[in-house]
């Protein structure tokens, strides 16, 4: 019986550990046009832990890809540290190229033509950092103002592993049931010879 009751309450216990995505970030209003080279950074708070990062890359006129003469780079840093680089044909030509990212991202550009600007669906797995995290997404490339070139973000968000409220109540009765077990057992009688 008193095994059990130790079983059921380790078992209580590791199933505590369990975490759920829960969101930690979400843009506001969309940034609206901005000029490249720029960069816009938005900051959260975090535990250490995988999260994920989703956001539409907005061009405006044209915004041009790899290799037409023109290219802009962009770029997603977390904490100071570039973590996805590309150049995508937002309305301005080239092609579209991802130069880096970590595993599991995706990317999926979508352009109705010359000088019609376009958009960016961006999904990138995160290394978290435990407390305030920084997420900063800017373009590099030719100085040609707004007029002939813009981009903007738009339905940034940041999802994280956090526990659950509940997670932590199956976690301290797991831990109950460990200790009320442990003190309930009696010491093995010696015996002399």
């Amino acid at each position: 019986m008193k095994l059990n009751i130790l079983i059921a309450g380790v078992a209580c216990a590791l199933l505590g550990t369990a975490a759920s995505a829960a969101t930690l970030f979400t843009q506001g209003a969309p940034t609206g046009a901005m000029t490249s080279p720029g960069s816009v950074s938005y900051q959260f708070a975090a535990n250490a832990g995988a999260g994920l990062t989703s956001f539409t890359l907005n061009g405006f006129n044209s915004l041009d890809g790899e290799g037409n003469g023109y290219t802009d780079v962009f770029t997603l840093k977390l904490n100071g540290t570039d973590i996805l680089s590309g150049s995508y044909n937002l309305g301005g030509g080239g092609y579209d190229i991802t130069y880096f990212a970590p595993v599991g991202s995706s990317v999926s550009v979508s352009t109705p033509g010359s000088w019609q600007g376009g958009t960016g669906l961006f999904s990138i797995p995160l290394g978290l950092a435990q407390g305030t995290n920084t997420l900063t997404l800017s373009y590099s490339g030719n100085a040609q103002g707004l007029g002939d070139e813009g981009w903007g973000v738009s339905n940034l968000s940041v999802t994280g592993g956090v526990p659950e409220p509940a997670t932590w109540t199956m976690l301290i009765a797991g831990f109950g049931f460990v200790g009320a077990s442990l003190r309930r057992r009696k010491p093995a009688l010696a015996t002399l010879s």
